[in-house]
């Protein structure tokens, strides 16, 4: 994949206007349906497959980190959809021509890392979802201030 004709399309929004983006892949709905069921109270880290390898949902509780500490990756074969339970982040992403390959892909991974100073970013609010597609390059779980810990859900659809 030619990292120079990917567009910056990520989508942030709310779960209240999730279905608006039903459309973007068969699967949508049911990642939705789950992460909209999640609660903080109970609230369990840890991996759910929804569709076997196709869909599933990672569960952290972690430390939101400084920015420098947080690690700049795009995926090749799955959408994100980060969406925060409790707590908050700031999430960057960046353009593919503004950042320098650190770590081939690596197929075990689903990762390519990358280094670089520039990009945008968004806060990402309790019951916020933000979905990054394939080639697209982000920073997740920087903290918004001080660090403190965030209670959050990453969804993953496979695309190829």
């Amino acid at each position: 994949m030619n990292p120079l004709l990917i567009l910056i399309v990520m989508i942030v929004d709310t779960l209240e206007n999730a279905s608006r983006y039903y459309m973007l892949h068969p699967a949508f709905e049911m990642a939705m349906d789950y992460l909209e069921n999640a609660d903080a109270g109970g609230f369990k880290p840890g991996h759910v497959e929804l569709s076997g390898q196709d869909v599933y949902v990672n569960s952290m509780e972690r430390l939101t980190v400084a920015e420098e500490e947080a690690v700049w990756e795009s995926h090749d074969s799955y959408m994100d959809i980060h969406f925060m339970v409790e707590g908050s982040e700031r999430i960057k992403y960046a353009e593919p021509d503004k950042m320098k390959i650190s770590v081939p892909y690596n197929k075990e991974n689903e990762c390519t890392l990358f280094e670089g100073d520039e990009g945008l970013e968004v806060n990402v609010p309790v019951n916020g979802f933000v979905v990054f597609f394939p080639g697209e390059i982000h920073k997740a779980m920087i903290a918004c201030g001080e660090p403190t810990v965030a209670k959050k859900m990453v969804a993953k659809i496979r695309l190829d």
